[in-house]
């Protein structure tokens, strides 16, 4: 049985911007090379271990269609988290909203993959 997400696993065609992407958002990735590895960038983030490694140029499959994903980073503040994704080029395909979990919004990373940023808020109990 799973216990917990361990890895977020991330394939680029653009390292560069997808990099600079998600370490404007916040993310702290660092460059890594292991022996049998090329070159890529991760870090340890809430107990999973992220990576984005490079490849070939394809997109992310289309939204909401099979094969598609997304996932989601609990910000500090969504309004900086959204105006770092702007800074990056980053297309925002929700403006922040609230619900009653909290606000979130949704931008794409220069691969085409949704990301969920998002503000934890207490629950009443």
């Amino acid at each position: 049985m799973v216990k917990e997400l361990g890895a977020l696993i991330l394939f680029t065609g653009e390292i560069e911007r997808t990099v600079a992407f998600y370490r404007e958002i916040g993310i702290p990735l660092e460059e890594e090379q292991h022996e049998d590895t090329p070159v890529h960038y991760a870090c340890e983030l809430g107990g999973v271990h992220m990576a984005i490694h490079e490849v070939g140029p394809d997109r992310a499959p289309r939204w909401r269609s099979g094969g598609s994903e997304y996932f989601g980073f609990a910000v500090a503040s969504l309004d900086e988290a959204v105006a770092a994704a702007r800074r990056t080029g980053a297309r925002i395909k929700q403006e922040p909203e609230e619900f009653p979990w909290g606000p979130r919004a949704l931008v794409e990373d220069p691969d085409g993959r949704i990301v969920e940023l998002f503000e934890r808020r207490p629950q009443p109990k």
